[in-house]
This record gives C-alpha cells, structure tokens and sequence, in this order.
C-alpha cells in the first residue's frame, strides 16, 4: 500500500455506545492504521459521557448533533461525508461493525481487482454477521446483492443471497449500506441527497445505487470478507428518549421522501411528489439526481425489474417500452 492509498471511513451513529469498540477495531486491525482516517456522525445527548473515548484516536473526526436533531440516516450519512478530505478512499459502515485481520490492505487489493474488470467502480455487498466471524462455513460464503425482494406500492427493496466466495469479483444489482467501497472523488463527486428525511432502504440504497450505476460505476461482490456487522439487537442499546425524540420527528417523512425516490427513480410524476419537495426541482439543477452514462431504463433491464415496474406503476415513465 503506497502512503497515497489513504482511507476515510463514515459512520453514522444514533446513540450506539459500541461505536466505541467499532473504532478501536478498525485501527487495530488495519495493517496502516495511520493511513486511516474515521468521520462519525454523532447524534446524542453531547453530555453523555459514553462517547469521549472516540477522543483518544489521533485520526478521527466528530460531527456531534443532539438526536432530537436527527433526520435518519442518510442525512447522518451525508453529514460524515462533509469530513473526507483528500483520503483516495472511502467505505461506508455501520457503527456495530469488526474488521478482519489486514481489511484495509485487503480492500484496496479487492478494489484493483474490480479494475480489471470495469473502469468505474464499487465495491458492496452485505456483511456477515458478527457471531459468525470465526465461523468456517459461513465465512465460505458472502452476502451478493443479486436481485429485489419487495417492488410495490410502498417500497422497492433489494435483496440478495449468499453465494459461494467467488474466484474473480462478480457484479451486483445493488449495494448494502453497511458495506460501501469507492473513492473519495467519486463520493464527493456523487453525495448523498441530505433532503431525504428518514429515508427508508428505497432511499439509502436502491436509489443511491442506481445513481452510481447511472453514472457508469459497477457495483462488485469481492473475493474476501473485509468487516462484519451486527444485524440483530443494535436497535435495543437506543435509548427510549431517543427513540421517543426521533418518533417525534419521523413523522409521516418516509412517505414523503418515498414519493421523492419514486419521482427521482420515474415511477411516479413531479404532481405526486410530496409539497415539501417540489421546490428543489423547480430550477432543474437538482444536484442530487441521475447520470447521464447510462439511462434508468437500461438499469431497470439489466436488474430485471422493468416488467415489475410497468405492472405496479401506473405513472412508470417507461410502461410503453420493450422489456428488452
């Protein structure tokens, strides 16, 4: 690893106390722990005591806001992106997340090995489990983001499988937010839309996915675990006043910024799209929206989805089109 092949890594935090143990494992077992970089959204009560540790790492920044301030977690997640500076690299993780042995020289070997294959690339894929990190059989196998398990009225949600480690990295349909490979230029270069309140998995993940695919990026399962994520009881070390604030503020946003995804993914016109967004696409400089490398229609054939679309949608903007 070279001194220029630096890593920024971003966590958004809602009250999680093992945000902690999290950190002190990336930089444990990364193989260049100063070639690391961490930026953490923090959202808690700034009095709690639980999180001044983060304050002993020399290369970790904090954006502190108090949770009565939160709006879910792609603002949280566009939050940690206003910290990447000029690191070449960035992955996206969740706060209850470990790190196998050397991940951050293993990435970068992962993400050269996805060149090779595609000029523009991502690398994601659904962690394994935390209980199961020393596990032989599950560690045969990796989470592939290969296909959608709900596309309805009120939600379009990706899905995968796992599948056996695979000798060259394979394409995937989508990403998993808990797992997110690219490089810093290509983050600053398409953020995340801080205006998607509470945004549901539409939102954080098929949509952001098929922006990066609509810019000309492939998204990739690697060869090798890198991390592990927590999937069951993070939820449960929330507090209740914190849960009680964001219920508060949630609202009915989700169905508000789910009219947004579907405006943004053309399966709904801009006269169903929630007042409260309407004004950002009143210009047409929405910053937040498509590419141009590749059109939405040819990503809803290569995920398989179009005939889907045309069928649950009745303002799908290509119901008219072939499905091939």
């Amino acid at each position: 690893m070279s001194t220029q092949e630096s890593i920024f890594v971003s966590i958004a935090c809602l009250d999680d106390p093992d945000i902690v143990l999290t950190v002190a494992d990336i930089f444990a077992r990364a193989r260049h722990p100063e070639r690391v970089f961490v930026g953490v959204c923090l959202q808690i009560d700034p009095n709690d005591p639980s999180y001044q540790d983060l304050g002993n790492f020399e290369n970790v920044r904090v954006d502190t806001i108090h949770f009565e301030e939160a709006k879910g977690p792609i603002y949280a997640r566009y939050r940690c992106e206003q910290l990447l500076e000029d690191e070449k690299y960035y992955l996206q993780i969740d706060c209850h997340s470990r790190f196998f042995e050397a991940w951050d020289e293993i990435l970068i070997e992962e993400f050269k090995k996805c060149q090779r294959l595609a000029k523009q690339v991502v690398i994601s894929h659904y962690p394994v489990n935390i209980s199961n990190m020393n596990k032989p059989e599950s560690l045969a196998t990796i989470g592939h983001v290969n296909r959608f398990r709900q596309i309805d009225e009120t939600a379009i949600k990706s899905h995968g499988a796992l599948v056996r480690l695979p000798e060259t990295p394979i394409s995937s349909l989508g990403i998993s937010a808990a797992m997110l490979f690219i490089t810093g230029e290509t983050k600053k270069k398409i953020p995340f839309d801080p205006n998607l309140h509470f945004g549901l998995h539409a939102a954080e993940q098929v949509l952001y996915a098929i922006r990066l695919w609509t810019h000309g990026y492939d998204i990739f399962t690697p060869t090798r675990h890198v991390l592990a994520t927590q999937y069951e009881g993070s939820r449960d070390r929330i507090p209740s006043d914190v849960k009680a604030a964001l219920g508060n503020n949630r609202k009915d946003w989700p169905q508000k910024t789910w009219s947004k995804v579907k405006y943004l993914l053309g399966l709904d016109t801009l006269e169903q799209l929630a007042p409260e967004y309407r004004q950002e696409f009143e210009f047409g400089d929405f910053p937040y929206g498509l590419g141009s490398a590749r059109t939405l229609l040819d990503y809803y054939r290569f995920s398989g989805t179009h005939g889907t679309l045309k069928e649950v949608y009745p303002n799908y903007s290509f119901r008219h089109e072939a499905d091939s």
